[in-house]
């Protein structure tokens, strides 16, 4: 008799006890996601700058923003954790008046991050996922820190795809168009703001969190496991869309 269970889509998309790193996990998106893994049976690790007294999952503070505590972090993990089958790099600022610390946040933590658990990953067919947006693609007014480290973010794991692909480890972008989140609501609330993205988006819409979940399992799962360098924008359209 022929076994089908390769087509089955519990086990095309299986995450159970696979265990996953998760940055800015205390965000609207970040904790989304990590319900996400959860309620399918992935082990999410978490870190985030906000100091709870108290969480759920596996919760780490690090300031991301801070090369050190990154590494301090990397060694500490190291003594827990034999392995990582995925990383997901969800942490992100836009600070318009700060133009460095951007860099810091949106590129620098991911590339120390990355390279510091080296170890973790090597040879293990791991995914890492880097959330990158449509400023990686065009130009957006008053915000130039943002834009060109998220455009540099995009670059960064194309090259690190490349480099990693020796250990079988996949690297790919994930570019929100315009979610509903903390970063958006201001845009959101203004109904003249609001109204310019919807009308260039061509689902006339803005996304909910929900929307990047059946991406996110597709890219951390074995379904996946021949796609590496590849930039998967979510923006309902906004991308696409012409005169």
């Amino acid at each position: 008799m022929q076994n089908n269970s390769k087509y089955l889509i519990k086990n095309l998309f299986s995450i159970k006890k696979k265990v996953y790193l998760i940055t800015g996990s205390e965000g609207g998106m970040g904790k989304e996601i990590v319900r996400l893994i959860r309620i399918n049976g992935g082990v999410a690790v978490c870190i985030d700058k906000i100091n709870l007294k108290s969480s759920k999952n596996i919760y780490y503070r690090v300031d991301l923003s801070k090369k050190s505590e990154i590494l301090d972090f990397s060694k500490k993990i190291k003594k827990k954790y034999n392995k990582f089958d995925g990383i997901i790099n969800l942490a992100g600022i836009s600070d318009s008046k700060n133009f460095e610390k951007n860099f810091q946040v949106n590129i620098f933590s991911v590339y120390y991050l990355i390279k510091s658990l080296h170890t973790l990953i090597d040879q293990q067919g791991c995914s890492i996922i880097n959330i990158t947006s449509l400023n990686s693609e065009l130009g957006f007014s008053n915000n130039p820190g943002y834009n060109s480290s998220k455009g540099a973010l995009k670059m960064l794991t194309k090259s690190m795809a490349l480099d990693l692909a020796k250990y079988n480890i996949r690297v790919n972008n994930v570019g929100p168009g315009y979610i509903k989140t903390k970063m958006t609501q201001k845009s959101f609330k203004n109904k003249i703001e609001k109204n310019k993205r919807i009308k260039r988006t061509l689902l006339n819409k803005y996304g909910d969190v929900k929307d990047l979940f059946g991406i996110i399992l597709y890219l951390i799962s074995d379904s996946s496991s021949y796609v590496t360098g590849q930039d998967f924008y979510v923006d309902g359209g906004f991308l696409a869309k012409g005169i």
